[in-house]
This record gives C-alpha cells, structure tokens and sequence, in this order.
C-alpha cells in the first residue's frame, strides 16, 4: 500500500514572540556569531553557533548532554554534534563507550544543499546523515538519532524548503527530525543578522511548530 506523507501545515500555528524560548535562541545565535566573527581566538573547539546555543537551551533542561564540540563514540572516527548521554556519565568527555551513549544528535541552522556529485546531481543532506548514521549504528551500536533544526522555510507563500531535512527522507525509523521554527523566507543579508530575526518576528513571518517542546519530552523520557 502506497504511504502519503503529509507536510505539516504551519501556517495556523501561534506568530513567535519575544517571549519564546525560540526566539531567545535564534537572537542568541546571531549574537554568538557575531562574537565569533569579532573574536580573535578560534571558536572551533566550541562548535557553531546554533550547535552552542542549542547545546545551553538543553542543558537548561537537565539533560545529560555532552559539553564538547566534535565528540565520538569509540571505535568511531566520525565526528559528532551531541551526544545524550546516561544519567550519571560524565559530560565533559570527547570519546564516550557505546554503552554510555543514549542518542546521537545532530544540530543544524537550516538545511543546505550537498556537493555537487559527479553525475552532476546535487547531494541531499539528509542521504548525507543517513550514511553516517548508518555508519555509527554499525560501528558503535547507538540505537537513537535525533536531527534539531533551528528554522527553516517552510511557511507560504514558498513551497517549502527542496533541501529541508525529514524523516522520510532519512529513512531510518530510529531517526527523530525536530524543526524549531517556521518561517516564510530567508531574508535578504542572512539569518545571523539580528535585525533580519525582529524584522520578521514584527511582519509575523516566524512562527512556532511545537517541536521544541516535543524535543524535550522526547529526550527526557528516552
């Protein structure tokens, strides 16, 4: 029997406040690029903005996450945004057992279009992840993935993003995709200016999708 996945429709969700936890992350991301940008010294050891930010938000909630940038499961060379981990390991690691390690999380801006391949085909990201995935699944055993997008287009009058990730897209049924806002456009100078964010939270083209409240009780209750 043919399956017909249905996009969400977003458009009759709650406008984003100032009020939102949200929106407090993507002002934060832009602040926190902005710092990276002027700073001197390399961030590279911190990860990106939006994997920073992210990273705080959730351990405001008291989950056990890990607290570097770029940390692997043994056995593995693949590089990861986060881990969750068991209750009572220590965070601050950069290789962790397979047996300490409840879900790989990946954090994403926003979705992007892969490399231009050979046959002149353009990758998609979410093939990208399920390779690598994959990979770790079979490697380091991890039974648990989770994607968190911060925003992404996905509100008309655009059809939504071509290159957004999505769970049918990834295609692995322990793989969890979390997008945390919604909106209309990307705006003209980029999304790390905070001027483009205010300016479209007051012409009401960013809204909430409920995910990031899922997120939590997803994680919390793995």
């Amino acid at each position: 029997m043919l399956t017909v996945l249905v996009m969400p429709n977003y458009s009759e969700n709650p406008i984003l406040t100032v009020n939102d936890e949200e929106y407090k992350m993507l002002i934060e991301v832009c602040e926190e690029f902005e710092k990276q940008k002027n700073d001197k010294i390399s961030h590279d050891g911190y990860g990106t903005p939006t994997e920073i930010v992210i990273r705080n938000h959730l351990l405001g909630k008291k989950l056990n996450l890990s607290k570097n940038h770029r940390v692997r499961i043994q056995g593995s060379k693949i590089d990861i945004d986060l881990l969750l981990l068991k209750n009572d390991v220590d965070p601050n690691q950069e290789i962790y057992v397979p047996e300490n390690v409840k879900m790989v999380i990946e954090v994403k801006n926003n979705g992007v279009p892969g490399k231009i391949m050979e046959n002149g085909k353009q990758e998609d990201p979410n093939k990208v992840l399920r390779f690598k995935f994959n990979e770790l699944e079979a490697i380091a055993k991890v039974k648990n993935f989770a994607v968190i997008v911060l925003s992404e287009t996905l509100l008309p009058p655009k059809s939504p993003y071509k290159w957004r990730f999505k769970e049918e897209m990834i295609g692995k049924k322990n793989c969890k995709v979390f997008t945390l806002v919604a909106r209309q456009l990307y705006p003209l100078g980029g999304l790390y200016v905070k001027s483009n964010i205010e300016s479209m939270l007051q012409n009401g083209k960013i809204k909430k999708t409920g995910e990031f409240q899922r997120l939590i009780s997803y994680l919390q209750n793995l």
